[in-house]
């Protein structure tokens, strides 16, 4: 009888240690709530729950800077970066200068984002050149890629940041609730960012994005800024926040879903297979996904894809 209780306490240790491996939570690097990277993050982790029935959740950070390399020492299964900025932390190099991170590995892009300075309403400032001496959100030491943005940004009028009243800013979100509450002149916001709509909503009279320059010596330093980076024409639209000029020119990258080397090939093949096949539930989740293109998530990029989605994109055709 012993024996019979101890082999059924056995076997109850087996299942429930099977079942915490089962139950493993893999967790999505983001950037603070209210983010667009936290939206992103928060939509996949939702219909992957949904779909898979694995666990997902959302781990924001104070910026991508911080989380990229808790990526890189497989402390941390996802995350999310812009495709210069992915470039910058593989090849050691920008932001990310000395410290190289070689275990990082693309799953593929999500989507691909517009952003520029925006400005109050009712703000003197109507083209990038006028920036000059104005208060501007510099150093952003906690997502250091808006640095790049920024002097992108700049460059299409003929500006650095220092051309500009350098006001520190630990990340992009601390950087548009300043000009709410007018400590800058301009701040740079992503395309219908959750921030940057409650920002519209609590100005008195909102904010409006500045159409940078568009010009083959603007694309060229955009491009040299911030690698991947390209200028785009946005129309205004009830969907698209701040957007009022006609046309409204914006710095567009592509961002990616990243992972680690050490990652298993089976969960980041599920996870490129369920994105692929489910953007209405992600458009669903949170609207930015409408852009989603399953056809368009292999671009270039010096950071390797990982085998798991490798295998998925042979599969499709996507990679030969």
């Amino acid at each position: 009888m012993k024996r019979l209780i101890a082999f059924a306490i056995g076997i109850a240790l087996s299942c429930a240690t099977a079942g915490a491996v089962q139950a493993e939570t893999y967790s999505m690097g983001t950037n603070q709530q209210g983010s667009l990277f936290y939206s992103m993050g928060a939509a996949i982790s939702k219909v992957m729950v949904e779909k898979t029935g694995e666990q997902y959740r959302v781990a924001p950070y104070a910026g991508s800077s911080t989380y990229i390399p808790l990526i890189n020492t497989g402390k941390l299964a996802f995350g999310f970066a812009n495709g210069g900025e992915a470039a910058f932390a593989y090849e050691g190099i920008g932001s990310f200068e000395g410290h190289a991170n070689t275990n990082l590995r693309l799953v593929g892009v999500a989507i691909a984002t517009q952003t520029s300075f925006a400005v109050p309403t009712n703000s003197p400032f109507k083209t990038v050149s006028d920036l000059k001496g104005a208060r501007l959100p510099s150093g952003y030491n906690s997502g250091r890629t808006f640095h790049y943005y920024s002097n992108a940004a700049l460059a299409t009028g003929g500006l650095t940041i220092e051309d500009a009243k350098k006001v520190p800013m630990p990340n992009f979100v601390s950087a548009i609730n300043a000009m709410a509450d007018g400590k800058v002149d301009a701040a740079l916001i992503p395309m219908n960012a959750g921030v940057g709509k409650k920002a519209m909503a609590t100005m008195k009279d909102g904010w409006r994005y500045i159409s940078l320059v568009d010009s083959p010596e603007a694309r060229a330093a955009v491009s040299k800024n911030l690698p991947s980076a390209r200028i785009a024409s946005m129309e205004p639209d009830k969907s698209k926040t701040g957007v009022v000029d006609s046309p409204t020119y914006m710095i567009e990258v592509d961002f990616y879903v990243l992972t680690g080397a050490d990652v298993s090939d089976d969960v980041v093949y599920q996870l490129t297979k369920t994105m692929y096949e489910n953007k209405k539930s992600l458009a669903e989740a949170f609207g930015a996904f409408n852009r989603f293109q399953p056809d368009k998530m292999v671009q270039e990029n010096p950071v390797p894809y990982h085998p798991g989605a490798v295998k998925f994109y042979k599969e499709v055709g996507q990679i030969k």
